[in-house]
């Protein structure tokens, strides 16, 4: 191996290390840029082009994001979904000293896995440290933590041909504001990876996503046919819930699991797609989806297939074959995949099984190069013919991640079980400490759920309201559960929107939440700088009861997803009000609220600013009440606000009970009152008076 320099790029200031240094440190370095120069490296058997030792500076806590599915799925080559691990006490060998199966969410292996796609440390300087790894063309950077805790940054690109050229290896950033850190990492990751992604802020998210949906995965698997979706549609909009979309989910292709033809199978859809698109109405379903794989079907494509030229574009395989040959025939092959689900009349795609890729690709000079290909070329045909865009799943592979270059939504966790309160633990957990690193640039998509669900039905509609990200059902229709489903939406379907997804504050980004004893604290930013934070009791097994509590300075961080990212919110010179939305009461935040928790549950609270001496909650029958809030004009008089539909609002005022003409105010105590506004119905402004 020839090898030459390692580069630290600190903004524009450069930093040379002594040629064919092996040792990285981040110690006296505020944020940067690792770039190795190799001149015609061969990858070893393992597709490795290169090794790297780290050095990290002393942290009390971190998080090291690997594979969760164990031996038989090896991360980063074999992903299929990233999970967060725990470190402590500057020893990364704690990374491996949990027994596997003891988490509800490490189900599957032995234990946890050493290579990694990112990393989070507390460091006992009272700085964060984030790492990102990049993947760039033909190669890609992982890190690997040895069982005796040694850290290597890696680059490989897992095939046979020699790479030359400047590669950049990884970013970094410290900061003693976490959120800051993570921002800073991504900015020198995004200016370095030319266009293949962008900040979420500056991409179009789908009209479609704006709206209740459902999904036939949950309810039917693979069981489906033309009449059970047609009648299922039926069901929906019989059930009176304002569902807006329905995505066809796997089990409509005509040749087990590897993919024949475009068409659905003749013999459950005998006419095609055509009974369920004609279901489409403007004020009911509107926007219909299709469910696909990465590469044709789970096992790829049949070599006896219906695609005529495209097959010169394929690759073997397995035992089958698979699109990737070169740019140009990854692109054909998109355009046409996504071409017929448009072609059909579907307004949109769910992409599966995208970082599944690399493992059944033998002999190819660089598979990372064909993921790369592949991840534009999808991207690109989604562009150009799906109107509403892409659901990416189970994309949690370094090319996919540093990929989406116009798609707006991406899975970040394991899939949601019904029935299931191990696995939805984990799934409530992986949801959010993902969105930290893969929200930078989607929104983070929870996954569908059951209303229904006995075990965690409304906890897990609480938890889609803050992710910002679609809300989709997967119920058999005559199974909605009404109560959990209404406080997501208006009546015309349209979701009550944070303004950024809901993430872990500081304290539980580190944590062990199954086994700690603590609470799961997260928090999401809402209109008229309101913020939303749900406490979670995700310990795992057993029914204890835990405490935890919300100050006044939780509320300075509900800024930490959004972008552009300009630091902790100010708390307010009047203080707050926080409202316990099921439990319709609250108090000023001048105290910190405390909070108990038994056995699998959660706690969603709300927090207003006072301003001249009132503050205003929101809709009371919705989760995030603050966002049905168009607008707000106080004195110390009086108060207009402004609703998108009327209904009962709370307020809270710091001088007695508020007045309107014709409306009767309901005491909740404390100094909050509630209104019941559809007397009113139709009057733009409501004034208040004191």
């Amino acid at each position: 191996m020839k090898k030459l320099q390692v580069l630290f790029i600190l903004s524009s200031v450069f930093a040379y290390v002594a040629s064919g240094a092996e040792l990285i440190e981040f110690a006296d370095k505020p944020n940067g840029l690792i770039v190795e120069t190799i001149d015609a490296v061969k990858p070893d058997k393992a597709g490795v082009l290169l090794s790297r030792k780290v050095k990290l500076p002393p942290f009390e806590r971190g998080v090291y994001f690997g594979g969760g599915l164990g031996s038989s799925f090896k991360w980063p080559r074999l992903a299929n979904q990233m999970t967060p691990w725990f470190v402590h006490d500057n020893d990364m060998s704690t990374l491996f000293a949990e027994p596997f199966a003891k988490n509800p969410c490490r189900t599957i292996g032995q234990g946890a896995q050493p290579q990694g796609m990112f990393a989070l440390y507390q460091l006992t300087s009272g700085e964060y440290l984030t790492l990102l790894p990049l993947s760039k063309g033909s190669a890609m950077s992982w890190l690997d933590t040895s069982e005796s805790g040694e850290v290597k940054l890696v680059l490989g690109n897992y095939g046979i041909g020699a790479e030359s050229g400047c590669i950049p290896l990884l970013v970094w950033a410290k900061d003693r504001d976490l959120y800051r850190s993570l921002h800073t990492a991504w900015e020198l990751a995004l200016g370095e990876l030319e266009g293949s992604t962008d900040w979420r802020m500056n991409k179009t998210y789908p009209e479609a996503f704006k709206y209740l949906g459902w999904c036939s995965w949950e309810h039917f698997k693979k069981n489906i046919d033309s009449d059970k979706l047609v009648q299922a549609a039926k069901n929906i909009e019989n059930s009176g819930v304002p569902i807006r979309w329905f995505l066809v989910d796997d089990g409509f292709q005509q040749y087990g699991k590897v993919l024949q033809s475009f068409a659905p199978n003749p013999k459950t859809f005998p006419r095609g797609w055509k009974p369920l698109l004609n279901m489409r109405k403007e004020d009911r379903i509107k926007w219909f989806g299709l469910w696909h794989s990465y590469m044709g079907l789970w096992n790829g494509i049949n070599e006896q297939n219906d695609f005529g030229a495209l097959n010169k574009d394929f690759i073997p395989f397995g035992k089958n074959l698979g699109p990737g040959n070169s740019k140009d025939g990854a692109q054909r092959f998109y355009d046409a995949f996504i071409g017929s689900v448009a072609d059909y009349g579907f307004d949109f795609v769910k992409i599966d099984n995208q970082s599944l890729y690399n493992n059944r690709q033998k002999n190819v000079d660089s598979s990372v190069q064909i993921n790369s290909w592949m991840t534009e070329a999808l991207e690109n045909a989604v562009k150009a013919r799906m109107p509403q865009g892409m659901i990416n799943c189970m994309s949690q592979g370094t090319p996919q991640v540093l990929g989406t270059r116009y798609s707006a939504v991406s899975r970040v966790s394991i899939d949601y079980k019904l029935n299931d309160p191990a696995k939805a633990k984990a799934h409530i957990e992986q949801s959010y400490v993902c969105t930290l690193m893969q929200g930078q640039t989607v929104w983070p998509d929870h996954d569908m759920f059951h209303s229904s669900d006995p075990d965690c039905g409304e906890l897990m509609a609480i938890s889609k309201a803050m992710s910002g990200a679609p809300i989709y059902l997967s119920d058999n229709p005559s199974d909605f559960c009404d109560a959990f489903i209404r406080p997501l939406a208006y009546q015309d379907g349209e979701l009550l929107r944070p303004l950024a997804p809901g993430f872990p504050l500081p304290d539980s980004m580190m944590m062990d939440v199954y086994k700690s004893g603590k609470a799961f604290r997260v928090i999401a930013p809402l209109a008229n700088r309101c913020a939303a934070i749900v406490t979670y009791n995700l310990n795992h097994p057993g029914d204890q009861t835990i405490t935890t509590e919300v100050t006044a300075a939780d509320y300075a961080q509900a800024s930490g997803m959004i972008q552009p990212y300009t630091g902790p919110w100010e708390i307010p010179e009047e203080g707050l009000v926080l409202f316990d939305w099921r439990k319709g009461s609250g108090q000023k935040l001048d105290e910190p609220y405390p909070i108990e928790l038994t056995g699998f549950s959660d706690r969603l609270l709300l927090l207003a600013p006072i301003q001249k001496g009132w503050a205003v909650i929101g809709a009371r029958d919705k989760y995030l009440s603050p966002v049905a809030v168009k607008s707000i004009e106080t004195t110390f008089q009086s108060l207009e606000v402004s609703m998108v539909e009327n209904g009962s609002l709370v307020i809270w005022s710091a001088d007695g009970m508020p007045k309107i003409k014709g409306i009767a105010a309901e005491d909740l105590g404390n100094g909050f009152w509630q209104f019941n506004m559809s007397e009113i119905e139709g009057r733009e402004k409501i004034i208040f008076e004191r």
